[in-house]
């Protein structure tokens, strides 16, 4: 895998990483639950032709009607000063555009909300990129 793979999946998750802490944080902060305890799970596995890192939180969820709006330039939920909305679509397309690789999100409004980053070992040059 190039060292330029590494660092786009590095800054992938760390984007991932940062949404989880605030939303694991902020669901601890307004919990009525006394043993509600905070969780981000990061893991990666080897696919073989490809490398998957998993980031996963325990925090508020993403309702399904805003999902397609996350990789969205500006889109974000935070609070006005607290988020820019640029960094899961700077992530996604370094990730799918320069990368060729993917980014899914599963989650449960309440519940969890988990990243999965997939980036192929070696990028596949399309015809159109070739002749650029």
């Amino acid at each position: 895998m190039s060292q330029a793979s590494v660092l786009c999946g590095r800054r992938a998750g760390l984007h991932a990483m940062c949404n989880g802490f605030y939303a694991a944080t902020k669901r601890g902060r307004a919990s009525a639950e006394p043993d509600f305890r905070p969780i981000l799970k990061v893991a990666t596995h080897d696919l073989g032709d490809a490398l998957e890192i998993r980031v996963r939180d325990n925090g508020t969820g993403i309702p399904a009607e805003i999902r397609d709006k996350l990789f969205q330039p500006f889109f974000t939920t935070k609070p006005t000063g607290e988020g820019t909305g640029l960094g899961l679509s700077i992530s996604y397309d370094i990730v799918t555009q320069q990368h060729g690789g993917t980014i899914e999100v599963d989650s449960v409004a309440g519940e969890f909300t988990e990243f999965t980053i997939r980036l192929p070992r070696s990028r596949q040059v399309t015809t159109t990129e070739a002749a650029a």
